[in-house]
C-alpha cells in the first residue's frame, strides 16, 4: 500500500484502520460532514483522508505542524463540522448545520499574494486530474514515488500518494526529512521519482557523492534560478516540474525541464490560455469542463507548446510605465560573485509609480555600488534595482514560499 519513513503499511493495515474508524460516533454517516485532520500520524492522517474520501465525505487536511488555535482557525473558516487535532480519539465538535451536498477536499491557497483562501474540489475532479497525471507521468511503470514534501498539500497529497495508489505502486512518504536520510532513501530506491521543493532539492543537491545520481525529479510550487537548475540537472538523470493551482490540482508537466520558466504541456483536463509569445504575455487562464479559473500568473505558450511563466501578475513592477519581471533581476544577481539568494520585489515611488527593491543572502559582506554596478551592465535601466538590502535570511511563509508582498511591507 505505502510506506512512511521505514514502516510499510498494507492494505490490511488500512482495512483494520478503516474498521476502527467505523466504530468511532463522530465518523458515523461522515459522507455528510467536512472533517479537518492535522494529526503527525501520517499513517492515521492518510487512512483517515482515504476512509472519508470511500465515504463520499469531505476532508480538510492541514499541516501537522499546525498550533491548536490556528488550527481550529482553519477548521472555522473551512466549514469544517469536526477537527481532529493530534489525538483523533478526542474530536474538537465545532458548530455548525450545514450538511455537505457533496464530498470535496478543502484545502487553503498559499497566501503568497494575500488573505489564505479556503479552496473546494470534488473527488470527482481529482479523480479526472489523477488519470491525466499518470497519463502524461513520463516514468516507467515500477519508478517509485518518494514524497519529501507535505501530505496536507495537493502536491504531495495528490500528484504524489493518490497518483501512486492509482498506478499502484507503493509511494514512501518522508515525514523525516534529515536531508542525510531523505538521500540513504532515494539511494536505497534506485529507480525512484522525488517529490520536493526546490529549496529542498538544491539543499540534497549539496549533500549528494560524485557517484550517485537523482533517477527523476519533480518539482514545483515556485521557479527555480537557473542556477538551481543547472546544479540539479547536473546531478539527475531527469528533471521534471510541474505547474497547477490550488484550485485545479496539476495541470501541466514538463518531461525535461531545459529552462525554469516552461512549466510544461497540459494534461488534458484543463486548457490552458496565455499569451503568444513572450513579448506579449497575458494572465494564465485555466478552462475546465465545469469552470474557468484565472491564475494571476503570467505568461506565454512557446512554439512546442510549453507554458512559460514570468512570474505573478501581482508581483509584477511598473517602473514609469515598463514592466519589470523580478525573476529577471533576480537571475542576473544570483551570477554575482558570492550571492547565494535573492529576492526582488517592488515599492511606491514618487516619480515613476513603482521602484525595484532587492533583499539578498551573500556569504560575506558586499558593497551596495558593487552589485549596482554589476546590474547596470546587464539589465536595461528601468530594472536596475534602487535599494539593496543585505540579510542573514530571506522571509518566508510557513510552506517555504517566498512573498515578495510580503518582503516589501517589511521594509
Amino acid at each position: 500500500m505505502f510506506f512512511v519513513n521505514d514502516q510499510y503499511y498494507s492494505k490490511d493495515d488500512l482495512q483494520k484502520q478503516f474498521e476502527r474508524f467505523d466504530q468511532m460516533y463522530f465518523l458515523t454517516d461522515c459522507r455528510k460532514k467536512r472533517i479537518a485532520v492535522c494529526t503527525k500520524n501520517v499513517f492515521e492522517a492518510l487512512a483517515l483522508c482515504l476512509y472519508i474520501k470511500e465515504k463520499g465525505g469531505s476532508v480538510v487536511p492541514i499541516h501537522a505542524a499546525t498550533p491548536r488555535d490556528a488550527a481550529i482557525r482553519v477548521a472555522h473558516k473551512s466549514s469544517s463540522h469536526i477537527l481532529l487535532y493530534k489525538d483523533i480519539d478526542s474530536p474538537i465538535i465545532m458548530i455548525n448545520d450545514r450538511e455537505e451536498e457533496q464530498g470535496v477536499l478543502v484545502q487553503m491557497s498559499s497566501g503568497t499574494t494575500g488573505e489564505p483562501k479556503c479552496l473546494e474540489r470534488s473527488w470527482m475532479d481529482i479523480q479526472e486530474e489523477i488519470e491525466s497525471y499518470n497519463k502524461s507521468l513520463p516514468v516507467d511503470k515500477e519508478t517509485v514515488s518518494i514524497i519529501a514534501c507535505p501530505t496536507s498539500h495537493s502536491y504531495g497529497l495528490i500528484s504524489g500518494v493518490l497518483t501512486a495508489l492509482e498506478r499502484d505502486i507503493a509511494p514512501i512518504i518522508l515525514s523525516n526529512l534529515n536531508p542525510k536520510y531523505v538521500l540513504k532513501k532515494l539511494i536505497e530506491t534506485q529507480n525512484h521519482l522525488l517529490y520536493a521543493s526546490p529549496a529542498f532539492l538544491h539543499t540534497l543537491t549539496k549533500l549528494l557523492s560524485q557517484d550517485f545520481s537523482f533517477q527523476y525529479v519533480m518539482t514545483s510550487g515556485m521557479l527555480m534560478s537557473a542556477k538551481c537548475l543547472d546544479d540539479l540537472r547536473g546531478k539527475s538523470n531527469r528533471v521534471l516540474q510541474q505547474y497547477g493551482c490550488s484550485e485545479a490540482g496539476c495541470i501541466a508537466i514538463n518531461p525535461d525541464v531545459q529552462e525554469p520558466s516552461e512549466m510544461g504541456f497540459p494534461l488534458g483536463h484543463f486548457t490552458i490560455r496565455a499569451g503568444k509569445d513572450k513579448n506579449h504575455p497575458k494572465e494564465v487562464i485555466l478552462q475546465g469542463k465545469r469552470k474557468t479559473i484565472h491564475t494571476n500568473d503570467i505568461g506565454f505558450i512557446n512554439d512546442s507548446g510549453s507554458l512559460c511563466l514570468l512570474g505573478r501578475m501581482d508581483d509584477m513592477i511598473n517602473v514609469a510605465g515598463l514592466n519589470v519581471y523580478p525573476q529577471e533581476v533576480e537571475e542576473v544577481l544570483l551570477k554575482a560573485p558570492n550571492i547565494q539568494e535573492v529576492v526582488a520585489y517592488k515599492k511606491p515611488d514618487a516619480f515613476a509609480g513603482e521602484r525595484v527593491c532587492v533583499q539578498f543572502v551573500a556569504s560575506t559582506f558586499i558593497e551596495e555600488s558593487m552589485l549596482r554596478d554589476w546590474c547596470v551592465k546587464q539589465l536595461a535601466s528601468h530594472q536596475v534595482p534602487v535599494e539593496y538590502t543585505q540579510v542573514e535570511k530571506i522571509p518566508t511563509l510557513p510552506n517555504g514560499k517566498i512573498s515578495r508582498k510580503l518582503v516589501g511591507e517589511m521594509m
